[in-house]
């Protein structure tokens, strides 16, 4: 799978925004798993990474301010894809493991 961009948003392409949430819809699924103990590959960078990723997007300190419209937004979105890039590898581990999994019927 080709990497994430997040430039690639603030440039127009909104792909990235789908590859994004795609992520954001991987992740919460895989946190959820990893908490209950059912998906312990994951390493603790991954969740440490997520974490300052949230942290970032929802702190009212930027590095544009978010009440400059439009403009306020493009900091949390290229950190937040950063970060987001930075755990592409393991979005698709647990992508490959949950499908294997839901192939051989286990129960969530």
């Amino acid at each position: 799978m080709k990497r994430l961009n997040p430039i690639g948003l603030v440039r127009g392409r909104g792909r990235v925004y789908w590859r994004i949430v795609k992520a954001l819809t991987t992740f919460f699924p895989m946190m959820r798993d990893w908490q209950r103990g059912d998906y312990r590959p994951l390493p603790k960078r991954a969740v440490v990474l997520m974490a300052v990723a949230l942290l970032y997007i929802v702190s009212p300190l930027d590095l544009i301010p978010d009440f400059l419209l439009g403009w306020g937004w493009i900091d949390d979105i290229v950190i937040g894809g950063w970060l987001l890039a930075k755990l592409d590898e393991e979005l698709d581990d647990y992508r490959r493991w949950r499908q294997s999994r839901d192939s051989t019927g286990v129960a969530s």
